[in-house]
């Protein structure tokens, strides 16, 4: 028995070397544990006891084991129960679409900006057709364990599939810690990387999951997995809302493609970029509160108010709740926008009485917004541009973010008002009528329209419902793309807010971090003076301040190496194409060769080429895995030629597309 005991304490102490090395943060939640158990501030809920020639855990509380019988046969079972099919046992990472070859056809012809598919089509139809999901996998590259218990299976399984990648997921601390007696972590480390989420929220959960998935991305088509507690299969479906609200699925390669083809048209007409990289204070934005207008159903509710207070206070309004306060007559003082996709501008415009309902505000705009909304602005003087997720103006800054709505929320906080009040940033369904947005917005839908996201594997980024902590309510019901959305503005707290500044949430929906839950109908705005006649122009006159038309020498710079970088990447794809590869194994290599040059920046600031190879890659790169990594491929080097030359052409075509910047080479 004492052997048995000193082989438990030796393994102890080598798992908290390793963890003290390579994962700190586990480290340290074990440390302070151990530290609060030895002076007996905590009190051990379980007992780990060795028995019968295995070691199990007693719960002191409710007298019941963990196994309950042998720890080392439960092992055994688990691994016996992990196989290499691609239909059992996965998380899988990717939507099941099934094109037609008229579909492929089509893509093969169309422009990579017209849509998402037209890049995703070839790949997806030749991969699908080759590899259906009854084939099997040569290897297991990534695996999640839900739950550790004492950890046993951990190495049962490991020692079977010998896994690059896993995430072990473990919400009981003090079980963790005492899986650290019985199960050698330090073999495993030593043969792969682990990603841990031990006692983590949400959070933490997605911060560790996302390291996990982004490492060799092109592994992800299919996560295996084996639950130890079966609570924990609730939390697939957490895994799956953090897959479906990827940005590579929520804004993918085409849309990005144009964003910076449109950007860079933009620049070459010399509007002003706004310099978001300043903290102001004392300024114009002092003198009224900033009330944030978003089309959330709180906007509906407290229109009526909205309107009473306007005059007092500064309005910052997405550009797509215009057709609601024109209704209402409520002018917005400045407008956001920066979708470049162009029929939301054409719809919001069409249904407008006039433009001239703009005529005394500003517009903060991303340069990729369709240029029909600034042609229809009666004064280039009104507007102002701010990149997001393009840096062609790097020395102005940029904002990243999933929607427009958490843009103008870093807007509201860079402008430097004391006070910001959020109407209609809900980022949650109606609790009742589960609409999205407030009735009159293009985007609204109802109740029938979403499910519920913890009772299915499938989640989808707009139709799958779960509840959040609410602004007022305990709970409220919101949608994935909500959530990332929701995260994002916590995030721009963080980030952007000053000491002084308060931030007051008038909306029935999620609640944010650092923000003041408070009734519109219990806040009085009139308590300030009434802007007047001149405060649009001394607004104007701050923004054009602090603002510039021209790329300085640094941008110019960078836009010209940005030329070298592309073609550099075209000839390292070209040269791909051109070679014959007779194994799996050399096509795979230099796959991987040229993916990793096309997803490199190789200069400061001139990343964007990079990212749109990124997102496209995440989206079709566990395909392309797949297709390395399938048993008893017939005539793999016919397949592998045909591959080459799919794969070849869709890189070719981001590239070509992306040179269209460069046609001009004048920018100023």
């Amino acid at each position: 028995m004492k052997d048995i005991e000193q082989k438990a304490i030796t393994t102890f102490q080598n798992n908290l070397l390793v963890l003290s090395e390579k994962y700190p943060e586990v480290f340290k939640k074990v440390d302070i544990l151990s530290q609060a158990i030895e002076n007996g501030s905590y009190k051990e809920r379980y007992a780990l006891e060795y028995k019968n020639g295995y070691f199990d855990v007693a719960d002191t509380v409710s007298g019941e084991w963990l196994y309950g019988s042998s720890s080392v046969e439960a092992a055994k079972k688990a691994a016996s129960e992990i196989n290499y099919q691609k239909d059992q046992g996965v998380i899988e990472t990717f939507y099941n679409y099934n094109f037609t070859d008229e579909a492929v056809q089509y893509a093969n012809k169309e422009n990579p900006t017209t849509s998402k598919f037209v890049l995703i089509a070839p790949v997806v139809s030749f991969a699908t057709k080759l590899l259906p999901k009854t084939t099997t996998m040569k290897q297991i590259f990534k695996f999640i364990f839900f739950g550790v218990g004492l950890g046993l299976h951990l190495e049962t399984i490991h020692d079977k599939i010998h896994s690059y990648m896993y995430l072990i997921i473990e919400d009981n601390l003090e079980l963790f810690r005492l899986s650290l007696f019985v199960t050698d972590y330090t073999k495993i480390a030593n043969e792969s990387e682990l990603y841990f989420a031990i006692m983590e929220d949400d959070t933490g959960l997605k911060n560790a999951f996302e390291g996990f998935y982004h490492n060799s991305f092109i592994r992800n088509n299919y996560l295996k997995y084996y639950i130890f507690y079966p609570e924990y299969r609730q939390k697939i479906a957490q895994i799956q809302n953090f897959i479906v609200t990827q940005s590579s699925n929520t804004y993918l390669q085409d849309r990005l493609l144009l964003k910076n083809i449109k950007t860079i048209k933009t620049i070459k007409k010399r509007y002003n970029f706004f310099d978001i990289t300043k903290r102001y204070k004392n300024t114009i934005f002092n003198e009224k509160p900033i009330v944030l207008i978003a089309a959330g159903p709180s906007l509906g509710k407290n229109i009526q108010w909205l309107k009473k207070n306007t005059p007092f206070v500064t309005i910052v309004a997405l550009f797509m709740t215009s057709i609601i306060l024109e209704k209402h007559g409520i002018k917005p003082d400045i407008v956001v926008h920066v979708d470049e996709q162009s029929n939301p501008v054409k719809n919001t415009l069409s249904k407008m009485q006039s433009t001239s309902f703009f005529d005394s505000s500003l517009f903060f705009l991303s340069p990729s917004v369709d240029m029909e909304l600034f042609l229809s602005i009666t004064s280039k003087e009104n507007i102002f541009l701010v990149e997001d997720r393009t840096n062609y103006r790097f020395n102005k800054g940029k904002l990243e973010a999933y929607s427009v709505g958490e843009i103008g929320y870093a807007l509201s906080l860079i402008f430097g008002a004391k006070e910001i009040y959020l109407l209609g940033l809900d980022l949650a369904l109606d609790s009742k009528t589960k609409q999205t947005h407030s009735t009159g917005h293009l985007s609204s839908k109802g109740k029938n329209e979403v499910k519920d996201a913890t009772s299915s594997e499938n989640v989808s980024l707009r139709g799958s419902e779960f509840l959040v902590k609410g602004n007022f309510l305990d709970k409220v019901p919101t949608t994935p793309l909500f959530d990332v959305s929701i995260f994002k503005v916590n995030d721009f707290t963080h980030t952007f807010k000053q000491e002084n500044q308060t931030i007051f949430n008038l909306s029935d929906g999620a609640y944010f971090e650092n923000t003041v839950p408070k009734r519109a109908k219990e806040t009085d705005l009139q308590i300030f003076k009434k802007k007047s006649t001149s405060y649009t122009e001394k607004l104007r006159v701050f923004c054009d301040k602090n603002s510039s038309d021209k790329m300085d020498k640094d941008e110019k710079e960078a836009f010209f190496e940005r030329k070298k970088d592309t073609k550099n990447k075209k000839e390292i794809v070209l040269n791909f194409s051109k070679q014959r590869y007779p194994s799996m194994e050399q096509f795979s290599s230099a796959f991987t060769k040229v993916a990793a040059e096309c997803i490199l920046a190789h200069h400061k600031n001139t990343g964007e080429l990079a990212q749109i190879f990124i997102i496209y890659l995440e989206n079709t790169g566990g395909y392309i895995g797949d297709f390395f990594n399938t048993t008893k491929i017939e005539n793999p080097k016919k397949h592998i030629k045909q591959f080459q030359k799919i794969i070849t052409l869709q890189f070719l075509k981001i590239i070509d597309k992306y040179m269209e910047i460069f046609k001009e080479d004048k920018v100023e």
